[in-house]
C-alpha cells in the first residue's frame, strides 16, 4: 500500500514505524500504542534451529497480524460510505468510494489520518512535520469541506486542506466550525428537522439532572435548522469508545463488563437511567465510551453523555418495558433502570415543565417514568424558587 516508512505518531511522539510493503511494524513507544491496536501486535518468535535467523512460518503470522490490526485501526478513522453526504465529501476530494479496510486506510492516510477524538496521526519517516502544523485544533479548516459535508452543496477545492471531515463517524450530515476559537460540531436531521429539535430537547432536560452531558445548542445553518456542540477532546483528553473498549477487553484477556465499573460506574448507571427516561434506542458501542489522558494513556472516566437525537422512539415510549437494552441485551431498559436505581444518587436539579418537551407526548413518558422509578420530579424548593422567581420578575415589571 506504501512503500516509504511511515510513523505512527501521539502529537510529538513517535508510537510505530510502519512499512506494510515489507511487513516491518516496529514499535518505538509501547506506552503509547493505541488502545485499539494494543494487545494485537504479534511478536516475531526467535527459532534457534534456524541459526539466528526467524521461522519464516512464524515471522509471516506475526507481519500479517500486525498489518491487520494497524489497517483496522486506520480504517476505522475513516467516515462511513452510508453517511449522509460522505460520497460527496470523498468526491470533492478525489477520493474513490471504494469500501474495504485496505482502501479505507487509504482514505486515512490522505490526511494523515488526524481526528478530533484523539492525537494519533500518521507522517512519513523522512517528513519533518510536527504535530502544531497538522492538528485540526489549531489549524483553519475547510469552510468548502463543511458546506459538502453538512448541506451536500456542489461546489470545488483546490490545494490541499485541513478537514476533519474525512475522520468523523456517524451517520447524520454534519461538519465542524469554528467560533471564538472552539471547535463545535454542527449536525442535521435525517429526515427534516425533527433529530436534530430532540437532540437540543434531550440537552435542555440534562441539564436539569445530576448526569455529565454534552451541551447541544439550536444553530441555523442556510436556513436549516441544526444543532451544534464543542468537541469534547482537548490537547490531552482524547475518547475511546466503549466498542474500542469492549475489544481491547477481549484480546487482553479482561472482562469488559467487569472493568467498565471499576472505572466510572456511577455514570454508567446514570446513562442506564437517562436512557430508560427518553426512550433511546440508539446508545450502541460507539454512542458511550472514555475519557483518557493522552500522554500517559490513564483511562479517567466516562466522558459526558451525547448523541441523543433517536430519543423519544415512539414504539419504545409505547413499550412499558422500555424495549431490550442495547447496553446489555439479556435485559430490558426498565429492568436496568431500576437496577441503576438502587446504585446511584439520581436526581433532578431544576423542576421538569412541560415547556422542556417539543410534543406532550415526550413529556407525558418521562415523567411516568420518573414516578416509576421514584425519581422526585420536583427538587426540594424548586416550586418555592419558581414562585418566587415569577415574584421577582412580577415585582420589577411595576
Amino acid at each position: 500500500m506504501v512503500t516509504d516508512n511511515l510513523i505512527l505518531m501521539m502529537k510529538d511522539i513517535p508510537v510505530m514505524r510502519i512499512n506494510f510493503d515489507a511487513l516491518i511494524y516496529e514499535v518505538l513507544s509501547e506506552r503509547h500504542i493505541p488502545y485499539q491496536i494494543k494487545g494485537k501486535l504479534r511478536q516475531y518468535e526467535y527459532d534457534p534451529s534456524k541459526e539466528g535467523r526467524y521461522n519464516a512460518t512464524q515471522m509471516a503470522i506475526a507481519a500479517n497480524s500486525c498489518r491487520d490490526a494497524i489497517i483496522s485501526f486506520l480504517s476505522s478513522r475513516v467516515l462511513p460510505l452510508d453517511r449522509d453526504n460522505a460520497k460527496k465529501i470523498l468526491g470533492l476530494l478525489g477520493l474513490e468510494q471504494a469500501q474495504s479496510p485496505e482502501y479505507r486506510a487509504k482514505v486515512a492516510l490522505t490526511c494523515r489520518a488526524v481526528s478530533l477524538q484523539d492525537n494519533y496521526w500518521v507522517k512519513s519517516e523522512d517528513d519533518r512535520v510536527s504535530w502544531f502544523e497538522v492538528d485540526l485544533r489549531q489549524n483553519k479548516l475547510s469552510e468548502i469541506v463543511a458546506q459538502v459535508a453538512l448541506h451536500g452543496s456542489s461546489l470545488t477545492l483546490q490545494g490541499k486542506v485541513h478537514t476533519p471531515e474525512l475522520t468523523t463517524n456517524g451517520a447524520y450530515a454534519k461538519c465542524w466550525r469554528r467560533e471564538n476559537g472552539q471547535l463545535y460540531l454542527y449536525k442535521k436531521g435525517a429526515n427534516g428537522d425533527d433529530e436534530a429539535r430532540i437532540e437540543v430537547e434531550v440537552s435542555n432536560i440534562l441539564d436539569k439532572c445530576n448526569v455529565r452531558h454534552l451541551k447541544y445548542s439550536k444553530a441555523m445553518d442556510e436556513k436549516v435548522y441544526c444543532c451544534k456542540c464543542e468537541c469534547m477532546t482537548d490537547e490531552d483528553l482524547s475518547m475511546l469508545s466503549a466498542m474500542d473498549f469492549a475489544s481491547y477487553c477481549n484480546v487482553n484477556g479482561m472482562d469488559f463488563g467487569t472493568e467498565i465499573m471499576k472505572i466510572d460506574k456511577d455514570s454508567i448507571y446514570k446513562m442506564l437511567i437517562v436512557d430508560y427516561l427518553i426512550s433511546n434506542r440508539d446508545r450502541h458501542g460507539q454512542n458511550w465510551g472514555f475519557w483518557y489522558h493522552c500522554n500517559d494513556m490513564e483511562i479517567v472516566g466516562c466522558h459526558p453523555l451525547f448523541d441523543h437525537n433517536n430519543s423519544f422512539d415512539r414504539a419504545l415510549m409505547n413499550d412499558s418495558t422500555g424495549g431490550q437494552s442495547l447496553f446489555d441485551s439479556s435485559k430490558t431498559m426498565s429492568e436496568l433502570a431500576h437496577m441503576a436505581m438502587k446504585r446511584t444518587d439520581f436526581h433532578f436539579t431544576g423542576e421538569i415543565e412541560p415547556e422542556d418537551f417539543i410534543v406532550k407526548s415526550h413529556y407525558h413518558s418521562f415523567m411516568s417514568r420518573a414516578k416509576e422509578l421514584g425519581i422526585k420530579t420536583y427538587p426540594e424548593g424548586a416550586s418555592l424558587d419558581r414562585q418566587q422567581s415569577k415574584l421577582n420578575v412580577k415585582t420589577a415589571g411595576t
